[in-house]
This record gives structure tokens, C-alpha cells and sequence, in this order.
């Protein structure tokens, strides 16, 4: 279909309202129907920014995660900041239950990138060596994004006829938030003792440097 040679809405508010459908209706029930129609255009104007439905729920995933872009801005160490930045992902991405597969699905295609961008320019300054930048963002995000769709999506464990596991899930101690916290910060903590350990390879002739951690 042909896109109209001047646009009648911006892509901004076409995201914005194509968000809303999803958190209220989820994937399905968004169409380029139904958000031309709630924007009050003709389905024909949305091609002026938009090829297809996929590209507008990738749009729509990206504007659900830009309140992120300046997590980095908290105060304190790597050490304080990164853990916290890594929980409002995972909030925001249980905020927005429907997104949480495309998130996991189009990861690989830069789903995110200026978020991460913005982690790894911080870790960069406050002297996390290069190399371990991407090892300990990727498994952050990873994880983040694995526990909200178990959250989201995952099915209940079975307990009928399981008396020690009924016993078990009826008496956790832990909620799922509190053991995304735990393991978020042990994989910093494994991280860092894999900088104390390679970074002699990591940073020739830096073999002594480390950075600090800062509370």
C-alpha cells in the first residue's frame, strides 16, 4: 500500500496509542484497523511511518523500555546503579505482560540497544574493563527478561499428589522480585572475580588495575 506523501500523524503518538491496545487487548488485539481507528485516521496513513504490524509492535516494545534510557543517571557506584537499573527493567517489562516475548524474540535485532548503550558508556567511565562490559550486561539482561516471562507466561508448577512440593510453594520464603535481586547480584559478584582474575589479558600492562567497587 502506498504511504501518503504527508504524513497526518507522528510515529510517536501512533506507538503510543498502539501501546495502550496492546496492554489492554495484548498482540492480538492490536491491527492496523483498530489503531487507525483510534487515532482517527485512515489505516492507509499509518504506512507513512510504519511497514507492517510487526514493525509497530517492535516500536511499541522500544517506548515501553525508554524510560530506561537514563538509568545510569542514579547516583553511586556501578556497583548500586547497575543492580537498580536492571530491576526497572524488569518492572517495566512486567508492566507491559504482552511485550515481555516480542522483548525476548527481537533482542538480537537491537531491541534495546540505546539503553545498553547508555549502561555501557557508565561502566566504561567508572572503569569496568571493556571486555567485561557486555559479559556482565548480557547476562543481567538475560536473566531480567527470562524472569519476567516466567512470571508473565510461565505455567504453575503441579503440586497435586506432590505432598513435599505443595509443602514447599505454599511456605517460599522468597518472592520472585526478591530472587531476580539475589541472582543479579551474584552475577556481578562472579563477574568482578573474573575481572580480578583475567584482567592481566583484559588490560596488558594494567595488570594491578581494578575498578574499586563503590557503594
Amino acid at each position: 500500500m502506498a504511504r501518503p506523501r504527508i504524513p497526518l500523524i507522528s510515529r510517536d503518538r501512533a506507538l503510543s496509542v498502539a501501546l495502550e491496545i496492546i496492554d489492554a487487548r495484548g498482540l492480538e488485539g492490536l491491527s492496523i484497523r483498530r489503531l487507525a481507528q483510534a487515532l482517527g485516521v485512515n489505516g492507509a496513513s499509518l504506512y507513512h511511518h510504519f511497514r507492517d504490524k510487526d514493525e509497530i509492535v517492535a516500536g511499541a516494545a522500544e517506548l515501553a523500555l525508554a524510560e530506561l534510557r537514563a538509568a545510569g543517571a542514579h547516583a553511586g557506584g556501578w556497583r548500586r546503579w547497575l543492580p537498580e537499573s536492571v530491576r526497572h527493567l524488569r518492572q517495566a517489562l512486567l508492566a507491559h505482560p504482552a511485550l515481555v516475548p516480542v522483548v525476548a524474540r527481537h533482542r538480537s535485532l537491537g531491541m534495546g540497544a540505546r539503553v545498553l548503550d547508555t549502561w555501557a558508556a557508565r561502566l566504561m567511565e567508572e572503569g569496568v574493563p571493556s571486555a567485561a562490559v557486555m559479559p556482565l550486561l548480557d547476562a543481567l539482561e538475560l536473566f531480567a527478561i527470562s524472569s519476567a516471562l516466567h512470571e508473565t507466561h510461565g505455567a504453575a508448577v503441579p503440586v497435586e499428589g506432590y505432598p513435599a512440593l505443595a509443602k514447599a510453594t505454599a511456605e517460599r520464603g522468597l518472592s520472585s522480585a526478591e530472587i531476580h535481586d539475589l541472582v543479579a547480584a551474584s552475577i556481578i559478584d562472579a563477574i568482578d572475580v573474573a575481572v580480578e582474575q583475567r584482567q592481566a589479558r583484559w588490560l596488558p600492562g594494567n595488570a594491578h588495575r581494578r575498578a574499586a567497587p563503590t557503594s
